[in-house]
């Protein structure tokens, strides 16, 4: 059963990643509204990454803010999807996919939460049950964005 620090530490790496595959789509995103939520979903990432960071301090580990290979993997995934598109609202699919994938994270966590909470503090549950509503937030930020382009 993984420690807390490895649980945070693993989500954490996943919010770090995020906030860098939100740089690279503000950036391909020329429209401004889809820069502008592009920015602002990156901002609740950011937030999130630094709260959980905060968190992983309190258990004496120090937070890696470099992410993983993942941030690669999604650079390219969405320079490539735009590319052969042509079109910033093909980027919309790909954002709420990763969206997805980061709410199964919290899903996840929450879960190794449940299996071990006596190893966890109250403060670290408040803090990932408030930002899986965050995440459950850019989701629906996301569907409206796609109806208003359809």
């Amino acid at each position: 059963m993984p420690t807390p620090v490895e649980t945070l530490s693993a989500l954490h790496t996943t919010l770090v990643d995020a906030v860098k595959g939100y740089e690279e789509a503000s950036k391909l995103a020329r429209r401004d509204d889809l820069g502008a939520l592009s920015a602002e979903i990156k901002r609740v990432h950011m937030n999130n990454a630094h709260e959980l960071a905060g968190r992983l301090l309190e258990h004496g580990e120090r937070p890696d803010a470099d992410g993983s290979y993942m941030t690669l993997v999604h650079k390219l995934a969405l320079r490539a999807r735009f590319i052969v598109t042509a079109d910033e609202k093909s980027l919309l699919p790909a954002l709420r996919d990763g969206e997805k994938r980061i709410l199964e994270r919290y899903d996840d966590t929450l879960r190794e939460v449940e299996i071990a909470r006596d190893t966890y503090t109250e403060a670290d549950i408040e803090v990932l049950r408030h930002q899986r509503e965050a995440v459950i937030g850019n989701i629906a930020k996301l569907d409206t964005h796609s109806a208003q382009a359809a």
